[in-house]
């Protein structure tokens, strides 16, 4: 060991005798017996009693209750399904429905990026521009063969 870790655990060390010596943390014992002294001292904190307004706020709870039931209830009650009903279910069924057998994954939404039209068409090559069907030109002329020199 160093002078300086020599001199450091020497000081913790008499500060731990001083703290010793001087008895300033009390003993666990007599504090628990003291807090159980002076909780005993206390008066109890129950609720005596409740008068009107006691008895109003709870009258005011129980109704708010019954109302949230009552509403609940009027909403989860299963109603049989009308004309319109069956109408909008069969609409959304064909729509989601492309073809009947026809599996995809569900990850298959995942590939469609923008863009992705382009690579599942063919591009055609010498299309009429302008809207101008080539079949009504006139025809061209045909250039005469070139000699050999």
């Amino acid at each position: 060991m160093t002078k300086p870790d020599d001199d450091l655990r020497g000081a913790f060390q008499t500060l731990r005798a001083e703290e010793r010596g001087a008895h300033r943390t009390p003993a666990f014992g007599p504090m628990l017996a003291e807090a159980k002294r002076r909780a005993a001292a206390r008066p109890p904190l129950d609720v005596v009693g409740g008068g009107p307004r006691r008895t109003l706020f709870r009258l005011g709870a129980w109704a708010t209750a019954a109302v949230a039931a009552g509403i609940a209830a009027v909403l989860l009650i299963d109603r049989p399904p009308s004309g319109d009903d069956d109408f909008a279910r069969l609409v959304a069924a064909y729509t989601t429905e492309t073809q009947s057998g026809s599996w995809s994954s569900p990850t298959s939404g995942l590939l469609d990026v923008p863009g992705m039209d382009l690579t599942r068409s063919v591009p055609s090559i010498g299309s009429p521009l302008w809207n101008i069907d080539p079949s009504t030109l006139p025809p061209r002329p045909t250039s005469p063969p070139e000699e050999n020199l």
